[in-house]
């Protein structure tokens, strides 16, 4: 027994032995043979010493070295900008990429691109109301702006590559560092913008920068970078203003005014009341629609006095409204459920109906009359109950106006006015027609609107064309006065000028002129071009001309001329002609009366029930409605007046508010007057006159 005992320590101490050479060589890293295994001895006299030492063997690992840590790169510095005294406006290209579909040519390959515009203000001074002017460089296409919209009320998306000014929507001041004591919330205004650009896949910045407020100078923009532009605009002046939260501006005069005054607020809902106004003194409007977009998701739920065009109930229904008002509310009948409602006129017969009129200033058929010439129909009303939706139902104050204002004539609601921004002014006063006391709106916003200047500005729907007793020859309408038609037949030039008519040819339709402008122009020896110039497409003509010049006056007569089916009631015209009014004395068979204050310009009326209706040409048997007075001038009060020349002749004409297209030139003494005409061209004359339509010889 103790020579095995001893045999059998002296094999545990061999293995043991071989087991931590092999530990010790793997551990420090030498590629030593591992020896070939011994047997085991019997199973239980051998595992329990072979389990100690590989227990020891992860204690004799070295130390596994730490990760280093995943860093975000290291942000760009900072521009440091110049000191600026007044609004700093900084404009920073976050992002560009690569956007469907993939043109062949790069110059039309569209990206998208992501920028924001940074105003801070810096001066003395409160910016009350503002806008960002910005001029684009490659066919950039707007489709977002948060906290924007366009002053010229145009929605997203939209083409801004002729330039664009943004201003906030709702309004929002930018108040001055003195009164707020640096708050940076109220002092700087963060916006981004989402668009399309077309060409330059990296840097596509704008060209220009600045704010379009009165009397800030905007300095010339400045690289800062490859993608920020920065602009100081140095404020008029260093008078240190202290304003409130409510800052109430100064109304704007235009063409059209809409005041939005809030009458009753409560935690849901409000009650408004909407005028339009025709501060204008040649505009008019009819069938006026009304356009605006909710800043909230607002929806109407009641009106009188007007009504949308669509009901878009579903919008309710399946949306948040529907979830939010289940109680006592039905959202299936309300009024109005649209993000962009398009509101229009009740017709009259509906003005004391108390259940959708019974309105002051409702009911009149969509037409609203210029000041000068019926103030009693001057201004449009109507009322109506709005519903917020959450977050914003819990505060009867929280009240916002809708933006975006659009309004126009019938079905053209985009294109005639142009409209700005909502501005809250001081609140609306409503006197007790019985008692010295008066009662005020909670809130008032007003919006301006303009008749639409630049590329945008809608064709003419009338054109003018002069004549006088010493010329023969009519100055017509310019050629596409109104419009070119996308494919005229027969063929015409619509950049040749219009080819000068007979006398005989006014009151024929300018489609049916062809042969009398052939034979006048064999008369007057004039070149006749290939193809002929296309005609003016004018529903409405008016024809200026001098019947006589003694020494003491001069008369003219004015006539009107419908060519298409459209009958205009209670039509009217101004005309201006600034040194020929003052000796203004009267129309004959029109109503006609100086416009003050200027008195450069005379409106004048049909006479009510005998030619205040300019009729359809459907409903006259000579294919054309005329309408016609002489009207009398003398010259005691404009000596030296040339009648003859340009004096005599208006310098611009408007029918129904919308301008008319003027002629290219003037009839001069004697120089396009017949003088030799040829046999044959008066014969042809005169058979065109004899066998063609009707017509009237005025």
């Amino acid at each position: 027994m103790g020579g095995f005992s001893r045999s059998c320590r002296g094999a545990v101490v061999l293995f043991a032995v071989l087991v931590i050479s092999t530990v010790f060589v793997a551990v420090s890293g030498q590629g030593a043979v591992v020896p070939a295994p011994v047997a085991p001895p019997p199973l239980a006299l051998v595992t329990p010493p072979v389990q100690a030492p590989v227990a020891l063997a992860p204690v004799a690992l070295p130390p596994v070295a730490p990760l280093a840590p995943i860093l975000a790169p290291a942000p760009a510095p900072a521009y440091i900008f110049p000191s600026c005294d007044g609004v700093e406006v900084v404009y920073t290209l976050i992002a560009t990429a690569e956007i469907f579909p993939n043109a062949s040519t790069p110059a039309k390959q569209p990206y998208s691109f992501e920028g924001s515009v940074t105003l801070t203000n810096k001066g003395y001074s409160t910016l009350d109301m503002w806008g960002v002017g910005m001029t684009f460089q490659h066919n950039e296409i707007m489709v977002s702006a948060d906290g924007l919209s366009l002053e010229d009320g145009r929605a997203f998306p939209v083409n801004v590559s002729d330039g664009a000014v943004l201003s906030p929507s709702p309004p929002q001041a930018l108040r001055n560092s003195i009164e707020t004591a640096g708050d940076a919330t109220k002092i700087s205004k963060v916006f981004n913008i989402i668009g399309t650009e077309f060409g330059e896949p990296l840097r596509p910045m704008p060209v220009t920068l600045n704010i379009t407020s009165k009397g800030y100078n905007c300095t010339k923009p400045k690289f800062y970078g490859n993608t920020t532009m920065h602009t100081c605009c140095v404020e008029p002046s260093q008078n240190i203003t202290l304003t409130s939260d409510d800052i109430f501006l100064p109304p704007i005069p235009g063409d059209i005014t809409i005041t939005y005054d809030v009458l009753q607020a409560y935690t849901s809902n409000y009650r408004a009341m909407v005028t339009i106004s025709n501060d204008s003194p040649v505009g008019r409007l009819d069938n006026w629609n009304l356009q605006w977009t909710w800043q909230e998701s607002e929806f109407i739920y009641t009106m009188q006095g007007a009504r949308p065009k669509v009901a878009d109930t579903q919008v309710c229904v399946g949306g948040l409204a529907g979830k939010y008002y289940t109680g006592g509310m039905d959202v299936n009948n309300a009024m109005s459920c649209s993000v962009s409602p398009v509101i229009s006129d009740l017709p009259l017969e509906k003005t004391n109906d108390t259940t959708i009129g019974n309105i002051k200033y409702c009911c009149r058929n969509g037409t609203i009359m210029p000041a000068v010439i019926d103030p009693s129909k001057s201004k449009s009303a109507f009322t109506m109950n709005v519903y917020k939706l959450p977050p914003n139902v819990d505060d009867a104050l929280h009240l916002v106006p809708p933006a975006g204002f659009k309004i126009g004539n019938g079905g053209d609601a985009t294109s005639l006015y142009t409209c700005g921004a909502p501005r809250l002014i001081a609140p609306s006063l409503f006197p007790d027609p019985y008692l010295d006391y008066s009662t005020n709106s909670m809130k008032t916003w007003q919006v301006s609107c303009n008749v639409t200047e630049g590329p945008r500005k809608p064709p003419p729907k009338c054109c003018v064309s002069f004549s006088s007793y010493h010329n023969d020859s009519i100055v017509p309408c310019p050629t596409c006065a109104c419009g070119c038609k996308a494919n005229p037949q027969p063929t015409c030039s619509a950049n040749t000028s219009a080819m000068l008519l007979p006398y005989s040819a006014l009151t024929l339709a300018p489609e049916n002129r062809t042969a009398q402008l052939l034979a006048w122009a064999s008369i007057l020896h004039k070149p006749v071009p290939n193809p002929l110039p296309c005609p003016d497409n004018c529903g409405v003509s008016i024809n200026w001309h001098i019947v006589s010049d003694y020494s003491n006056g001069w008369s003219a007569r004015m006539s009107l001329f419908g060519w298409d089916n459209v009958t205009h009631p209670e039509w009217f015209a101004v005309v201006e002609m600034p040194k020929a009014l003052p000796g203004f004395e009267k129309a004959y068979t029109f109503n006609a009366t100086k416009i003050p204050p200027t008195n450069t310009s005379f409106v004048v009326q049909g006479l009510t029930g005998y030619n205040n209706y300019l009729l359809g040409s459907n409903l006259v048997k000579t294919g054309v409605s005329v309408l016609q007075s002489v009207i009398s001038f003398t010259k005691k009060l404009t000596p030296g007046i040339q009648v003859k020349g340009r004096d005599g002749f208006p310098t611009k004409v408007w029918f129904n508010g919308e301008e008319c297209a003027m002629p290219d030139s003037f009839p001069t003494s004697g120089a396009l007057r017949m003088a030799s005409p040829t046999v044959l061209g008066v014969f042809v004359l005169l058979v065109c006159t004899l066998f063609l339509d009707p017509f009237e010889l005025l």
